[in-house]
């Protein structure tokens, strides 16, 4: 005979005049959970929507007890027999599967081998798992590299995709291809066609009229000066600080003649609402650089502990005007006297490396150019100093950096909670078009569900979305593994 598969019901009663149900599965754990749960609960209350049908049925749960409950099918499924209060039955069946994965959080634990899940707070991630198992990397890590037309046809391709943007936390998408114009309302359709295609839209900014940016670099404004000199190097830092003036000889938001250190973007929004960053290369072939900020903020935590505790607990803001575009959209050179901004204002107070409620690190923000006046208390000031210019060194150190090569027609995507980069080494000879677009968390994480799910009704095609939708993340999360 067949096992007996962990999630199977071995044998199930009513209880307590039919106000619980007892279930024992295959592993030999046992849980009472609630006749009102269960008729809460099946599928048959949704409909084709995902909405529940009527907004009333929760008035009626109590009319509702366990009369009869039996496994069928050798125990994959049990059929529910209710009394109603006002007069009949009624019967329906569920996933042996689907209960399995839900005992732990709803119901009261019989024996030893059932142990209570922690209770739900929040609500939590499918990319849980690998958060908790992210590794730190440094100069020699091996960037992972996809096909843009495998990824758009493959479903398992874009989970391994978004598994990678959370660890190591970059990538190099090859094929993207190149735009049929280089002009700023054209530059980046390849790129946020592909984007869409993947997640979904990407975040739209405030004014500017397309939801990507365009940088831009003629082989002749290398020579002459441009609005972006991108022959010059710039810091690691993480993006969406602040954006950038896109035309030509218009005068830029930043003066790239001078370096830039290794940041993240979006330091300047509340919340870094940019998640991932897909940096296209439009025009032009270079060579970047990127560092992990998990591995800087476990280097400083094993050296300088005191760093540490005063980078995760000091708050310093970061903050800008931008007026870089007008009310059209319209990219404008911060210099021009003649063109009318539409101008707003950008904040954002936090800890360098911010910690989750576990004490691991949840995200990195560092963007030294977009720094504003801090307001750090007297008595750490010194102190403070000290460690954030420890940390504006470490990610400068060759040990961190990787360095790779970007040919045109190619994606950069970085985890912008976790991965700083810098600027590009642009040949004076070259041309260079660049389009840049961020993904927000919340559209990265609920894709990842969708696709999770979708890959749990491949291996188990009984499992389909009437059991795998409106299931919160943690019950999900055990569904899943289980299907793998």
């Amino acid at each position: 005979a067949a096992p007996t598969a962990p999630h199977s019901v071995l044998s199930c009663m009513p209880v307590n005049n039919g106000k619980q149900v007892v279930l024992e599965f295959g592993d030999e754990s046992r849980y009472e959970v609630h006749s009102q749960w269960l008729r809460d609960s099946n599928p048959s209350n949704r409909g084709a929507d995902f909405y529940r049908t009527s907004a009333s049925d929760v008035w009626n749960l109590k009319k509702y007890t366990v009369s009869q409950v039996t496994p069928v099918e050798g125990g994959r499924r049990v059929e529910v027999t209710y009394d109603i209060a006002t007069g009949g039955q009624h019967t329906e069946t569920f996933e042996a599967h689907w209960l399995h994965a839900f005992a732990p959080f709803v119901g009261k634990a019989l024996n030893a081998s059932a142990v209570p899940a922690p209770k739900i707070q929040g609500t939590g991630s499918m990319l849980g798992e690998l958060y908790r198992k992210r590794m730190p990397w440094k100069s020699d890590v091996e960037m992972p590299t996809f096909e843009a037309a495998t990824l758009v046809s493959s479903e398992e391709e874009q989970i391994k995709f978004l598994e990678a943007m959370i660890c190591p936390g970059i990538c190099l998408i090859k094929g993207v291809g190149t735009p049929d114009k280089l002009e700023r309302e054209f530059a980046g359709k390849p790129i946020e066609e592909l984007v869409f295609k993947l997640i979904g839209k990407m975040n739209q900014h405030p004014v500017r009229s397309t939801n990507y940016g365009v940088m831009r670099k003629t082989a002749e404004s290398a020579k002459q000066g441009a609005d972006y000199d991108m022959s010059n190097p710039l810091s690691m830092h993480t993006d969406h600080s602040v954006y950038q003036a896109l035309r030509e000889k218009q005068g830029a938001d930043y003066d790239m003649s001078n370096p830039l250190s290794m940041h993240t973007d979006h330091s300047v929004y509340q919340g870094t609402p940019g998640f991932l960053q897909f940096l296209y290369q439009a025009e032009g072939s270079v060579r970047s650089k990127v560092c992990d900020g998990l591995a800087l903020a476990e280097y400083v935590k094993e050296h300088h502990p005191k760093a540490y505790k005063l980078l995760t607990e000091v708050q310093m803001t970061h903050s800008s005007r931008n007026t870089l575009y007008t009310r059209e959209g319209a990219p404008r050179s911060v210099y021009d006297k003649e063109t009318a901004p539409a101008p707003f204002e950008l904040v954002n107070t936090h800890s360098i490396i911010e910690l989750d409620a576990k004490g691991n690190v949840e995200k990195v923000v560092q963007s030294e150019t977009k720094r504003g006046v801090g307001a750090v208390p007297y008595e750490v000031y010194d102190d403070f100093m000290e460690a954030y210019e420890l940390w504006t060194k470490l990610v400068e150190d060759d040990r961190f950096i990787k360095h790779f090569d970007w040919p045109e027609g190619s994606a950069v995507v970085t985890n912008n909670w976790r991965t700083l980069h810098g600027r590009a080494s642009v040949p004076r000879e070259m041309s260079r078009t660049m389009a840049f677009g961020y993904v927000n968390k919340i559209l990265v994480e609920n894709r990842y569900r969708l696709l999770k799910q979708n890959q749990a009704e491949r291996a188990n095609p009984e499992m389909d979305s009437r059991w795998l939708t409106r299931v919160p993340n943690q019950v999900l999360e055990r569904m899943v593994l289980a299907s793998e």
